[in-house]
């Protein structure tokens, strides 16, 4: 009997570990690569992301151009760069819930853990895949998540690529470099105020 209550409570152990597997806040740079289903070219970029749970998140690229998405949990701002210099740059301000992106809502997803639940189900292994249940497959846009890790282990901190297939079967990768976690970002950093000469776009 002793030796079944350890066994359950090893489970439950295991289990809440993994439960516990996105951290509050995370930082990194990031190299993406876009694939269209229709052309099945590959787009590739660069920039960095910071991200606070629920819902905050500072999402930028530089290359191939500046693109900025910030979102504090109540508005969010969309804004594109000018390519040529002296000319406007383009910003669009919703609500959050209207501005909310694929991203927002895969990494707020991840506090279910990486275990198998009512939203998704879990293959533990090299990479992780996470496999979204018919609902949240239509409410997120996502299909399927590969998570690659350094060595053997299952911690976000060594989260290495996230390789991410939509619903209408667009791919998309996401690696990371130099994360950090629970680095606990200032509030301004899901604010956005607009750089002068910066047209809004409704």
């Amino acid at each position: 009997m002793k030796q079944i209550l350890f066994f359950s409570f090893s489970i439950f152990l295991s289990s809440a570990a993994m439960a516990e597997f996105l951290p509050q806040s995370f930082s990194s740079k990031f190299e993406q690569e876009y694939v269209s289903t229709l052309k099945g070219k590959a787009k590739k970029g660069q920039g960095s992301i910071e991200y606070k749970y629920p819902g905050q998140i500072r999402f930028e690229t530089n290359t191939p151009s500046t693109v900025i998405f910030a979102s504090n949990g109540v508005k969010a701002w969309y804004y594109r760069a000018p390519f040529i210099e002296g000319e406007q740059g383009e910003v669009t301000e919703t609500s959050a819930k209207e501005g909310s992106t694929i991203y927002i809502k895969f990494f707020d997803s991840l506090k279910n853990g990486l275990v198998s639940n009512d939203y998704y189900s879990v293959r533990n292994g090299q990479p992780s895949k996470i496999i979204f249940k018919a609902k949240a497959e239509k409410e997120l846009g996502i299909s399927e998540a590969d998570l690659s890790f350094k060595g053997n282990g299952q911690k976000f901190e060594d989260l290495q690529l996230i390789e991410l297939t939509f619903a209408d079967g667009k791919k998309s990768k996401l690696k990371f470099v130099d994360l950090k976690t629970n680095h606990n970002p200032g509030a301004d950093r899901f604010n956005f105020t607009p750089p002068a000469n910066t047209k809004k776009v409704n």
